[in-house]
């Protein structure tokens, strides 16, 4: 990619004892979505501020120049092969960007968008509305024309998020309700269930399908049954005010969650405890994604950072049971 032109702040100057190892600054607005290319040496994040800005990890810093845009930012997804960068405006549809030049490679007319997703093998984008359509809409990511009909949902979209197989979708809605929709026949193949007693803020599939976990505003965290919609097991309880992100290791047994209380958590999906200390970000935490080594975790807040955490840090003997236990 790029010169590098910004640079890494480091955690030592910053914050102790359970700070980030690295903080990236160069954003003026808060940070609102983050995530890792596939090769894991850089991240991209959105802001407030109009701007995509993509990082080297190990160098520090931005990778050239920011992708400036016309509004805010809600959200951002990274095409699995990393080529594309395709970004949620709030006054307008996605727009999709080559990676490699930084140049527009399609503008999608629209109403804003509140989240958006890349279907596993790349050919599709997922966006949920910013108004009250109750629709996921699909686009082309080639030629960025409408894919086929919106999808029906039964409530407004807050999250959303393609099957590994890329057959289905699930979503999330702002009533606490979460259902899984069917692409091929656009139907509701499982739910809506209530499960949560406010909004549903996030929703990840397990790496292997089985399993849908969600965050809620009402502080929890739950996992279903991805085919029955059954509630499995007990939640994940210990953030103090709302959840607003989740993410799961590339082996499907850690989730890793940010929120209202300034605090970004690793919980061990099998106990549904939470794994080690929890990490002080200073700031609300409105986006967590793991690197694809599962060994870090990069999360943007509301002091308009983007923050790189250690998970060894947890503990060595704890998160040794990640890799060699089970």
């Amino acid at each position: 990619m790029s010169t590098l032109t910004s640079p890494v702040e480091s955690s030592a100057a910053r914050r102790a004892p359970h700070g980030p190892t690295k903080v990236f600054k160069g954003h003026t607005g808060r940070v609102c979505c983050v995530a890792y290319f596939p090769d894991g040496q850089h991240i991209a994040s959105t802001s407030s501020d109009k701007t995509v800005i993509i990082w080297d990890v190990e160098r520090g810093g931005q990778d050239g120049h920011p992708l400036q845009h016309d509004c805010s930012l809600e959200w951002i997804a990274i095409s699995p092969d990393g080529r594309r960068i395709v970004s949620g405006l709030q006054a307008g549809g996605p727009v999709i960007w080559d990676a490699l030049t930084r140049k527009v490679v399609h503008e999608i007319k629209g109403g804003g968008v509140w989240r958006l997703a890349y279907s596993p093998d790349g050919r599709w984008i997922a966006t949920a509305p910013r108004v009250d359509e109750r629709v996921i809409r699909l686009w082309d990511a080639d030629t960025g024309r409408p894919g086929r009909e919106p999808l029906k949902c039964d409530g407004r979209i807050l999250c959303l998020a393609f099957s590994p197989d890329g057959s289905r979708i699930a979503a999330g809605m702002v009533d606490g309700v979460f259902q899984v929709i069917e692409i091929s026949t656009g139907k509701s193949v499982v739910g809506p269930i209530k499960g949560h007693t406010r909004t549903v803020t996030s929703v990840v599939y397990s790496p292997d399908g089985r399993l849908l976990v969600t965050a809620s505003q009402d502080k929890s965290i739950r996992v279903w049954d991805s085919k029955s919609g059954m509630e499995v097991g007990k939640p994940m309880l210990g953030h103090s005010d709302d959840v607003w992100c989740i993410s799961i290791t590339a082996d499907g047994r850690r989730i890793a969650s940010g929120g209202s209380d300034d605090t970004v958590r690793v919980w061990d999906l099998e106990t549904r405890l939470q794994v080690g200390h929890s990490f002080d970000a200073g700031g609300w935490v409105f986006s967590v994604a793991f690197s694809p080594d599962d060994r870090h975790i990069i999360s943007g807040n509301s002091l308009d950072d983007v923050a790189l955490w250690d998970t060894e840090s947890l503990s060595v003997s704890v998160f040794s049971l990640l890799r060699y236990s089970f």
